[in-house]
């Protein structure tokens, strides 16, 4: 069962930026199995917000009198993603399952903080939501039927205007606060995609970035398989909003362009169109139902847990990798290390 006891779980929400109120808040309040009863939001208006919307939660201005609760049974942090690692080893040693936010990790360092958790005997789950996009799920779907055979080659762009990658307060631009750019934002979705399209480790990464205000704002990934190549073009700085790229196997190819794909094979050529455009919005809450059932799994199955935290490491190796390569001249940087978690 979903619940302890006869009750749902109980859960605080930390942060309460748009994700919170426009993604997350809404997949809790539909589903049965858990409860929202606390918040932790520092501005003013934010919490105002949250109190509207949770009449019947408890509010925090800081998150040390939520951790001292004996009544709260996970986490979901909100919050910026410089603060991600310190708040999961928190909860972990407060005894709490945790739902994070990505990027999970912003450093090197913050792996450790994976083991940690998976000491504690504590869930530690990341949102990664894109895979639960309609367009990406019909993608996986037409590679298991082996539509265009073995992936060979896989080309992914995320494009988006100045100034849309800032949040409600522009933190994603400060990297005391965010911990990097556009690379640990949009970047950790495709790098999960690209994990489950590939179904290996990479042998070489290599990245060149720009920057401006100290966090990178456009990203050019190369990452190179055993037989297959894996291309990522990130920036702020394009002229519209656009998602769109291009999956090529052995035996056709899989457009993707926002809305719609299109499969390219011997036969006819079929397009799929779906009613959300990936690059629509930034908060997706139909996409957070699949991620909160994947979490509640893992809390009541404990030989369910471990995909999402493979994927959390495997972005984060991956992400730290583009970064060495990219204060190297782009060098290719091998990733010996990198662990499959397949």
């Amino acid at each position: 069962m979903g619940r302890h006891g006869d009750r749902p779980l109980r859960g605080a929400l930390i942060g309460f930026g748009n994700a919170a109120a426009r993604a997350h808040l809404p997949a809790w309040e539909g589903n049965d199995d858990f409860r929202i009863v606390a918040v932790a939001e520092p501005d003013p208006e934010r919490a105002r917000l949250a109190a509207q919307l949770l009449p019947d939660a408890d509010l925090y201005r800081e998150t040390g009198p939520l951790f001292c609760r004996n009544d709260i049974d996970f986490v979901d942090i909100c919050a910026p993603s410089g603060f991600h690692e310190e708040l999961v080893k928190t909860a972990c040693r407060a005894g709490l399952h945790v739902l994070c936010e990505k990027p999970l990790v912003t450093s090197p360092g913050g792996l450790a903080m994976i083991d940690e958790a998976n000491a504690s005997g504590r869930v530690v789950f990341t949102v990664n939501n894109w895979k639960h996009a309609p367009l990406w799920v019909k993608t996986f779907q037409l590679l298991s039927e082996g539509r265009i055979g073995i992936v060979r080659h896989v080309s992914l762009a995320v494009l988006r205007p100045p100034n849309s990658g800032g949040g409600l307060t522009d933190w994603r631009r400060r990297r005391e606060i965010a911990g990097g750019g556009i690379l640990l934002d949009h970047g950790w979705h495709h790098l999960y995609v690209i994990r489950s399209l590939m179904n290996e480790a990479p042998e070489t990464i290599s990245a060149g970035m720009s920057y401006a205000g100290g966090v990178e704002e456009t990203v050019t990934l190369t990452m190179t398989f055993r037989a297959a190549q894996a291309n990522v073009f990130l920036t702020w700085q394009g002229a519209s909003r656009r998602n769109h790229g291009t999956i090529r196997g052995e035996k056709g190819e899989i457009l993707i362009e926002d809305d719609h794909l299109i499969l390219l094979t011997d036969a006819p050529a079929v397009r799929h169109d779906f009613p959300e455009a990936l690059s629509h919005t930034s908060h997706h809450p139909e996409w957070m139902h699949e991620v909160i059932k994947g979490f509640r799994r893992e809390i009541i199955d404990e030989e369910a847990r471990g995909e999402n935290l493979a994927e959390a490491r495997w972005c984060s190796q991956v992400t730290h990798l583009a970064y060495q390569s990219s204060r190297e001249g782009s060098r290719p940087i091998r990733s010996d290390g990198l662990e499959e978690g397949f």
